[in-house]
């Protein structure tokens, strides 16, 4: 699945929901692939905005990245 909405986060959200089954957990880990293949700014905002604390997650993910990603001249 994720492959085949790979190019497209909301469909590809959207079809994991809809097929049921551990929607959930797959959707976790397709969402994780996603967002690291193509970055936050292809998640559509309306999804990312509509999310309880979704300011607070914002500040989580940026010192996370903050935190992870080399310094400028040692990528």
């Amino acid at each position: 699945m994720t492959y085949k909405y790979g190019a497209d986060f909301e469909s590809a959200m959207l079809a994991n929901a809809n097929c049921g089954g551990e929607n959930v957990a797959r959707g976790m880990v397709m969402g994780a692939l996603l967002g690291a293949a193509h970055g936050a700014s292809r998640i559509p905002s309306h999804l990312k905005d509509g999310l309880k604390d979704s300011a607070s997650i914002a500040k989580d993910i940026e010192a996370f990245v903050a935190t992870v990603k080399p310094p400028p001249g040692l990528q």
